[in-house]
């Protein structure tokens, strides 16, 4: 079984879309999804603009909590219930019986995420897509790929995004090597990178770097340290989204910049696929089922 991330810089930057996208050009797999933390909300609670649903087909596998099933309106079949408790019930694991939307809430911890990888490959399961924001991100260093997920609801300064992607892509390319390294477990602070300069340090996976508030710093350190990791994903792609809640007098509207010369940029400068689902999802898929098809 393949497990594939995708990883959204902030809210409303377009993982629903590129995981409903995933789910249809993988639909001749078999494909189970979850979310590391919620994802399935009508409206957003901050600026009550609608959101985009996950839908699912029969066949397809679901991981989320008893009450989030009870919410989405795919019909779904217990499989399994795992010992993992949420505020909204223990996380289960269905499969969908009749198509339709599915609210998402997935397992918290890296452990939990494992567990339910061990369970998915003994169903035979092919492919497990995970979607989750950056601010939940240490479970995704047990995915074998990420696409990562940038927009213009994060900000709609051209600049500081492709500042941000530069950041992250890096992190996630740091090379795997643990010889004569000194290991630095756990999450890892910028003020102990800091303390680490000029050393050959080791950390689990790029994603106990990627949880600062402060990303060009982490360059900076970055830059001055020869970090190396234990396992990463394989970055596949960047997509972008140029949709953003816009505040107006009466509340948000939904607004859009033109994102074609950031996608350009990052791809020139950056050297990764980047790409509008919404416009390109063709591409997504020939990237996607050609990674997949390479490791299967």
């Amino acid at each position: 079984m393949l497990s594939l991330g995708v990883l959204g810089t902030a809210k409303n930057t377009g993982k629903t879309t590129t995981l409903n996208a995933l789910l249809k050009c993988l639909s001749e797999k078999s494909i189970a999804i979850t979310s590391i933390g919620f994802d399935g909300e009508d409206l957003d609670h901050i600026t009550g603009l609608p959101k985009p649903k996950v839908l699912v087909e029969e066949g397809n596998f679901v991981v989320t909590s008893e009450e989030a099933a009870k919410h989405s309106t795919a019909r779904l079949h217990l499989l399994r219930r795992f010992d993992i408790k949420t505020a909204l019930g223990s996380i289960c694991l269905y499969r969908v019986r009749g198509s339709g939307t599915v609210v998402l809430v997935g397992p918290h911890s890296s452990e939990d995420l494992l567990a339910i990888k061990e369970v998915l490959e003994k169903d035979m399961v092919e492919v497990f897509l995970i979607d989750g924001a950056i601010n939940r991100i240490v479970p995704f260093q047990h995915s074998d790929f990420v696409i990562l997920a940038v927009g213009a609801s994060r900000s709609t300064n051209l600049d500081f995004l492709l500042s941000e992607t530069r950041v992250i892509v890096k992190t996630l390319r740091l090379p795997i090597d643990k010889q004569g390294r000194k290991i630095v477990e756990g999450l890892v602070s910028l003020e102990k990178l800091s303390s680490l300069r000029g050393e050959h340090v080791l950390v689990e996976s790029p994603m106990h770097l990627l949880l600062t508030d402060d990303l060009t710093k982490l360059e900076q350190l970055l830059n001055e340290t020869n970090v190396a990791v234990m396992r990463k994903p394989e970055l596949l792609c960047v997509t972008v989204n140029p949709c953003y809640p816009e505040r107006r007098m009466e509340g948000y509207t939904l607004a859009r910049i033109d994102l074609s010369e950031l996608s350009k940029a990052i791809e020139r400068e950056l050297d990764v696929p980047c790409l509008n689902v919404t416009e390109e999802e063709e591409r997504l898929c020939k990237i996607v089922e050609e990674k997949i098809d390479k490791r299967s």
